[in-house]
């Protein structure tokens, strides 16, 4: 019985390393700013949810375009980076960041969560959490 219980705790260690090894590599290509290499994490039937838009936007391509559109284009010096604790439960990892970068010469970070779920190594579902009205602030675009 301790051999199975011990087995099995390392075989979770080893899928949650795999995970978040994933996601490090999969957060390195967003700050490459690598368009290419971020569309390769994701499945053909990922679905990427936004909080701030409350929209969810289906397909791969679909998709690498949206999410790329929305944070990756017009942001000079974009980064996106692990912030705080890492949470791994089954195929999907719950984790805390800080997203940032310059528009039109305004710096700007701010703070958000996503929960993003694999699929045989790639992403099936991501869905992210942050406050769009801190956003526009920096940016100076609120109303």
């Amino acid at each position: 019985m301790k051999k199975i219980i011990i087995l099995s705790i390392l075989v979770v260690n080893i899928f949650a390393q795999d995970i978040n090894g994933i996601l490090d590599e999969y957060m390195a290509a967003w700050n490459n700013h690598n368009k290419a290499k971020i569309e390769t994490f994701y499945a053909q039937n990922i679905e990427w949810y936004d909080l701030a838009y409350d929209y969810t936007t289906k397909g791969k391509t679909t998709v690498s375009k949206a999410i790329t559109a929305a944070f990756l284009d017009n942001i000079e010096n974009m980064y996106w980076v692990k912030s705080g604790d890492v949470f791994i439960s089954e195929n999907t990892v719950t984790y805390e960041w800080v997203y940032g970068g310059s528009s039109d010469g305004k710096e700007f970070a701010i703070k958000g969560i996503s929960t993003t779920t694999f699929d045989k190594g790639k992403i099936i579902s991501q869905k992210d959490y942050y406050d769009m009205l801190s956003l526009q602030k920096a940016l100076g675009t609120a109303n």
